[in-house]
């Protein structure tokens, strides 16, 4: 069962996010995994863990996604249990990004300033 659109649920509604993390049984995931590539496998992981990512912190869902899948699977699948246990990953996620990104993107040491700050303030 695909997830419906994010934008039905308000990121700073603790009810409708926890409402969201509900519909996605590890359960049911495990059993979607069965008998697929291991290419697959992290497809359908990153396609479940994606709009819980965007629900936290929609600018850099794409990236921490990717980190989050770095994890080992049972971190992941608690992840998509647990909206406390993602948020933590999430923070974790965006203290990396603090420093990497202004380096990537070559700011300049005002522009990263402002980055990190808006950054921080953004952790949940």
């Amino acid at each position: 069962m695909p997830p419906p659109p994010v934008a039905v649920y308000r990121s700073d509604d603790f009810l409708a996010r926890t409402a969201f993390f509900l519909r996605f049984p590890v359960a049911a995931l495990t059993e979607a995994l069965e008998n697929r590539t291991p290419s697959e496998q992290r497809t359908l992981i990153g396609e479940t863990l994606y709009p819980l990512v965007e629900l936290l912190q929609p600018l850099f869902a794409p990236k921490i996604t990717g980190m989050l899948l770095e994890l080992p699977r049972t971190q992941i699948f608690r992840c998509i249990e647990s909206p406390e246990v993602l948020k933590e990953k999430v923070n974790e996620a965006i203290d990396v990004l603090v420093d990497w990104y202004p380096q990537q993107m070559k700011l300049n040491e005002q522009d990263a300033k402002e980055f990190r700050a808006a950054m921080l303030l953004s952790k949940l």
